[in-house]
């Protein structure tokens, strides 16, 4: 969503909050109530944040927040210890909503890092101010529980990718997204998908000559 001139960061919220969230929150609970989003807007805090800036490290669940990007890509990572390297579970961009629901809903440390990999700008509620929303509006725990469902298909979606080819795993994850190959190093990339550079590399050329004809069709 493009900021309007001399538009203030309140305004601003209030603008995503009703033009982008509200409908999809809508979608699944229904009509809400006045009360609701007055609440709704005293919770969030919209902020721009700089490349390579950690959202939140893997720390105590009271520290966590929800995260709804509304420009910019982020990633989020958990360290291996048995290689001592970085593991990266998701790249997520405009419209994503990062959001620990396990460590939210079962009061667990959380195991992975929020870092951004593009300047970018997100809404965000802490955990305590999420916690009284809920406790105020206990339906809203429907949108929760979508959240979680929505993890899980991205997780079975994301096995199914590592067992293909290199190419394929190349080719449909960037038909999914097909700027971020532009957008942020493509290193981050090959790591999720679990490949060396050179293979991406390789991967990437195909992919690009698959696209360049299409393209020229």
């Amino acid at each position: 969503m493009i900021p309007f001139q001399n538009e203030s960061n309140k305004d601003r919220l209030e603008r995503i909050i009703r033009n982008e969230i509200l409908p999809k929150l809508e979608s699944i609970v229904g009509a809400q109530l006045s009360e609701f989003v007055d609440l709704l807007l005293q919770s969030s805090k919209l902020k721009n944040f700089a490349k390579d800036h950690y959202l939140e490290e893997s720390r105590s669940f009271e520290d966590g927040k929800l995260f709804y990007i509304t420009s910019g890509i982020a990633r989020t990572f958990y360290y291996d210890t048995s290689s001592d390297k970085p593991i990266i579970s998701r790249i997520w961009k405009k419209h994503d909503v990062i959001f620990d629901v396990n460590s939210f809903q079962n009061e667990e440390d959380r195991v992975e890092t929020v870092q951004m990999l593009e300047e970018g700008e997100l809404l965000t509620i802490d955990y305590y101010s999420l916690k009284n929303l809920l406790n105020n509006f206990p339906k809203m725990i429907s949108c929760v529980l979508c959240l979680q469902a929505e993890r899980e298909r991205y997780f079975m979606f994301y096995q199914r990718l590592l067992k293909l080819s290199v190419e394929d795993r190349v080719r449909l994850y960037l038909n999914d997204n097909p700027t971020l190959s532009n957008r942020i190093n493509k290193d981050y990339i090959a790591t999720l998908l679990g490949v060396s550079r050179s293979g991406f590399s390789d991967a990437y050329a195909q992919y690009k000559q698959g696209s360049d004809k299409s393209f020229a069709k």
